[in-house]
């Protein structure tokens, strides 16, 4: 009886042991996302040196133990960029001293690798005067008055050729899976090949927007793999370069 009674008590504890380990586990939350607040002002004076940094937070965490921190600095236009380390100034803040020496608009990406996972939103800032000398402007009216007689009326659209842009949306987009978002670009009813097309995301009216290059599949068909890390209203804007093509279109798709 003893025997029985002392078998019957361990059985007890190990299952009630293995069923607290089990309730454990289903309890454990999934990390908080990386969050990278871009911090760059959106105008300066040509030749002064300036401070770009990058506060790196995981929910009410500041982040101080990531792996890489870089600022890709980008002249738009440009093909070519600038990757620099960024060192850490303490309380998640990582930062970087740059000096622009031409006039124009830069693109400034904070590429960020922390605890797996990655984050790498973007800023657009001006320096000095971007429209140059008044040939430039009057460059400029020129085309909007031609854009305007043609019946072209899209804001910021620069267009050289006839130039199509065609996002797939026809997909099922689902939090937390990868899909290809995939864009078909032409000039002139032909497939365009080698140019630059890099797709914008952001979230809803979040201001920090992320910046990556498409690849080339072939037949003007650029895609770029994508994760999608919650439900909501996207907005995703295609940028194409090209010689005197530059050009763009924003779509917005709903991840559920």
């Amino acid at each position: 009886m003893k025997k029985f009674l002392v078998l019957f008590i361990t059985l007890f504890f190990m299952i009630t042991g293995c069923s607290n380990s089990e309730s454990g586990v289903n309890q454990e939350k999934e990390p908080e996302l990386l969050e990278v607040d871009l911090i760059a002002p959106e105008d300066l004076l040509i030749g002064n040196e300036v401070v770009l940094a990058a506060e790196v937070t995981q929910g009410e965490e500041k982040v101080e133990d990531a792996d890489e921190v870089k600022f890709e600095v980008r002249k738009v236009g440009d093909e070519d960029s600038e990757m620099i380390d960024a060192t850490h100034q303490g309380k998640g803040i990582f930062e970087i001293k740059k000096t622009f020496k031409e006039d124009g608009e830069y693109m400034v990406t904070a590429h960020v690798t922390a605890r797996s996972m990655h984050n790498m939103p973007s800023e657009k800032i001006t320096v000095g005067n971007p429209a140059g000398t008044g040939s430039d402007t009057e460059h400029q009216h020129s085309e909007s008055t031609d854009s305007h007689e043609n019946g072209d009326t899209t804001e910021g659209n620069h267009h050289h050729g006839n130039v199509s842009i065609e996002l797939d949306t026809n997909q099922d987009f689902k939090v937390n899976q990868k899909v290809n978002l995939s864009a078909q670009i032409n000039n002139e009813n032909q497939p365009l090949t080698d140019a630059r097309v890099r797709f914008e995301i952001w979230y809803g009216e979040d201001s920090n927007h992320e910046f990556v290059d498409g690849t080339e599949m072939g037949n003007g068909v650029y895609i770029y793999e994508k994760v999608f890390p919650k439900t909501g209203t996207y907005h995703i804007k295609v940028h194409v370069e090209k010689g005197e093509i530059h050009d763009h279109k924003e779509e917005a798709i709903t991840v559920s």
